[in-house]
């Protein structure tokens, strides 16, 4: 009878929340070693699509007490877990594998979900989660290529939207996109990715893009590499460190910075080949309305290249939209530089939040389509290669683009916060989807 006026107090909210999963497990009714094996099989898979390594800890503790009663370790690195539960129960797996393919992201993230509930047994959650981290893209070669081109010219329009430049976004896209997909049936070249891209694109570019678009090489080259560009490594990098997280933090963002490295190597490689572009003045922007338009194009875009879950579409058009309009908001009181904050803040309590309502996708999903789209690493690679190839970048430029990236990281963070505060006080069921 107590819960009776809370049910009838709360009908819209009853009505579109997901129903939380039925416990079905009973802790300390499995072997050890066999629920080491599910924590190391999820853990390893929730790092290799980006998740912060605090957060993968936090979920792992959390399903082990579903499971045991035991005492549980857990040590989360960029490309190692173990987990230790009493004194049997040993289990170590590692991957340099990484991937961003959403509808893998989010099968990954409704299993441990379930995990976290108590509603799957170990064997399966394994046998689950080895399906999930070798799932073929919804969308054939062609789509994907395709897709990436879309995506490229919603950047683009992000970035410099001028109607000069639309055609070089999409030819620029064609062919990265072509070798990222060529790419992934040559993982031999997979180091070397970011050089060959920046060096090609930049080659096309001068010969036959930047004088067209009148708009500067690098403002034309950016949103072609935005596959490329360390902007999820350097964003979580700082995010571990924030968390004392040394070790995972430091790693990525030497990662992050290696790759943005070799990007700028390309660039430089490409502009010897190529020869440099004589200063332009500037093509007329579009309106103010070209960010709206931007935020279709990207979500479409995404959705292809990606491989989102069907159905997602416009859940991730409206992740972007909160990252972009909120950062946009932001921009009105703070500096480009720092407008980033808010947009990380609010995509993040958007996210979970709506992850709790029926026809919504995982939290995971939107988080990885929204930190796309503020693109933290196009600023970096933009003031770095300026510097490298003789523009006019200076120790200023190069610390606002390391201030947007922690502004990101620092807005990833208090969006936690908030969230947790906010989730506390409203009647959402506590076991679903508590992390991205």
């Amino acid at each position: 009878m107590a819960h009776g006026p809370r049910k009838r107090q709360y009908p819209i909210i009853t009505a579109l929340r997901k129903t939380p999963p039925a416990p079905t497990t009973v802790a300390d009714t499995h072997d050890p070693t066999e629920v080491a094996m599910m924590l190391c099989e999820i853990g390893i898979a929730l790092v290799e699509v980006s998740q912060p390594t605090p957060i993968v800890e936090q979920r792992l503790v959390r399903i082990a007490a579903r499971y045991t009663s035991k005492p549980v370790r857990v040590v989360a690195l960029p490309t190692v877990l173990m987990v230790q539960i009493g004194a049997q129960g040993d289990h170590i797996e590692g991957s340099t594998r990484s991937s961003l393919q959403l509808d893998a992201a989010g099968r990954i993230d409704h299993i441990a979900g379930l995990a976290e509930a108590g509603a799957i047994e170990p064997a399966a959650a394994i046998a689950a989660v080895k399906e999930a981290r070798t799932l073929t893209p919804r969308f054939g070669r062609a789509a994907s290529i395709l897709g990436y081109a879309v995506t490229t010219v919603g950047f683009g329009m992000m970035i410099n939207p001028t109607w000069d430049s639309l055609p070089g976004y999409l030819f620029l896209g064609l062919v990265v996109g072509a070798i990222v997909q060529f790419a992934t049936a040559f993982p031999s070249l997979t180091p070397i990715l970011p050089t060959l891209s920046a060096s090609i694109v930049t080659v096309l570019a001068i010969w036959f893009v930047a004088d067209t678009a009148n708009d500067g090489l690098l403002r034309v080259i950016s949103p072609a590499l935005v596959a490329t560009l360390p902007g999820m490594a350097l964003t979580t990098g700082a995010m571990e460190l924030a968390n004392s997280q040394i070790i995972s933090g430091s790693s990525r963002l030497v990662y992050g910075i290696s790759q943005l490295a070799l990007l700028v190597f390309g660039v430089v490689i490409g502009t010897m080949i190529a020869g440099e572009v004589a200063p332009q003045a500037p093509s007329t922007q579009m309106g103010n309305w070209s960010l709206y338009v931007a935020i279709v194009v990207v979500a479409v875009g995404l959705s292809v290249y990606l491989s989102a879950p069907p159905g997602s579409l416009f859940w991730l058009m409206a992740a972007i939209a909160a990252a972009l309009l909120s950062q946009q908001f932001a921009s009105k009181f703070f500096s480009t530089t720092h407008s980033g904050f808010l947009g990380a803040a609010v995509s993040v309590v958007f996210a979970m939040l709506a992850s709790r309502i029926k026809t919504s996708p995982p939290a995971m999903v939107m988080l990885i389509a929204a930190f796309w789209s503020l693109v933290p690493g196009a600023l970096s690679f933009m003031s770095v290669s300026e510097a490298a190839t003789g523009g006019n970048a200076d120790v200023a430029s190069m610390s606002q683009a390391g201030a947007a990236i922690l502004s990101i990281a620092l807005g990833t963070l208090v969006g936690w916060s908030i969230f947790h505060t906010i989730d506390s006080h409203l009647p959402w069921s506590k076991t679903i989807d508590q992390q991205p």
